[in-house]
């Protein structure tokens, strides 16, 4: 039993190590104000980010929003995030809706508005691939993907800081560690910025 917690952990280990994150960043905001809560929206590859708009809303928002097809990998991310983001409070726009609801932009962004976060958190995929090689006769699909990511000040919906961030993993590791190590790499430089505290674990 023992051998078998060993290997379990070692192989943990092992998987979350197992990838590796370039990121640039741009601080837009010179002296930004300090965010003590935050409220989470995402979206995918539809349009660039430039405002919260209805056009975005409905190419990069709505056409993946809340399904429940994808209701694993979201309770994942959101886990994930809400994990590596404390002592911040997090609050995810998913949330105020039904799965597979039907969401107007007005009735998007009416809850957006009416949340009491200090901040947005944007978090755009913009890409997801696999790569595939044969290794000695056998199969080895790694997981990449690249995110576009914002944070805004809600009072003003002025963007205050922006990153992209291009995670890419390996045999071992899948969506969980893609964004296991995305979360880190923000709050590491959210935090460097002073714009959030400094998250629980290292």
């Amino acid at each position: 039993m023992i051998k078998k917690i060993y290997y379990l952990a070692i192989t943990i280990l092992l998987a979350s190590s197992c990838a590796t994150v370039r990121v640039s960043e741009n601080k837009v905001i010179e002296e930004p104000r300090f965010f003590t809560s935050l409220v989470v929206v995402t979206s995918s590859g539809g349009i660039d980010f430039t405002s919260l708009s209805e056009d975005f809303y409905n190419n990069s928002i709505k056409p993946n929003f809340n399904k429940l097809a994808s209701t694993k990998i979201r309770e994942q991310y959101q886990r994930s995030m809400s994990r590596n983001f404390q002592p911040t409070p997090l609050r995810f726009m998913e949330d105020y809706f039904e799965v597979q609801a039907d969401v107007s932009f007005e009735e998007y962004m009416e809850k957006l508005e009416n949340d009491d976060s200090k901040g947005i958190l944007v978090v755009d995929q913009r890409n997801y691939w696999q790569n595939v090689r044969i290794v000695n006769g056998n199969t080895r699909v790694s997981d990449n993907a690249s995110f576009n990511c914002f944070l805004l000040d809600k009072d003003t919906l002025e963007v205050v800081w922006m990153g992209n961030f291009r995670v890419n993993g390996s045999s071992l590791s899948g969506y969980d560690v893609i964004h296991n190590h995305l979360m880190r790499n923000i709050v590491r430089r959210l935090h460097r910025h002073n714009l959030i505290a400094k998250m629980a674990k290292p």
